[in-house]
């Protein structure tokens, strides 16, 4: 390899560089600007604090491993719950031995749209408002699993606005 060689070759790695540095400077200069869009706006970056699975009805049963949904529930001592047709046959909490009739048995808690205050069965709302899990995602109408972050859908397409609301819980 002759010195012509080993220059190109540096010269090449130096220009590399260079463009993955613009790139960089760019994409923080775009960060920072839609960021103060949305503070001159009055929108928050902070990230909304209702997610969809606060409710016991988004989990799942320890027993089945099935959704909750809206049956009855049967909640352990330990912390675990199930649905009350596991727990029943099982006659005790499989995982710490408490007997079911120390279990407490009702209706799960479900989530409420902090918009229109409806209960939600799913990530959207019949009002439109998307409630997202506590990892950022949310179902879309085709089935989808959509990042809050980048709120299109990347099967069917659909685009999401994103907004933070406070939202007030009451106090037990």
């Amino acid at each position: 390899m002759d010195l012509a060689d080993t220059v190109f070759t540096l010269g090449m790695i130096v220009l590399l560089v260079v463009v993955i540095a613009i790139v960089f400077v760019i994409q923080g200069y775009l960060d920072a600007k839609y960021d103060l869009r949305g503070k001159m706006m009055g929108k928050s970056s902070r990230k909304s604090t209702t997610f969809l699975d606060d409710g016991e009805s988004e989990k799942i049963c320890d027993i089945c491993y099935g959704k909750i949904d809206e049956d009855p529930i049967a909640k352990c001592t330990c912390g675990k719950i199930f649905h009350d047709a596991c727990a029943k046959p099982t006659g005790s909490c499989p995982y710490c031995g408490a007997g079911h009739g120390t279990m407490e048995v009702r209706e799960p808690e479900r989530s409420r749209c902090p918009v229109c205050g409806r209960f939600l069965k799913g990530s959207i709302c019949p009002c439109g408002a998307v409630i997202p899990k506590s990892d950022d995602t949310f179902l879309c109408k085709c089935g989808n699993t959509v990042d809050s972050n980048k709120p299109v859908c990347r099967k069917c397409g659909a685009v999401y606005e994103v907004t933070v609301m406070k939202v007030y819980r009451e106090q037990k």
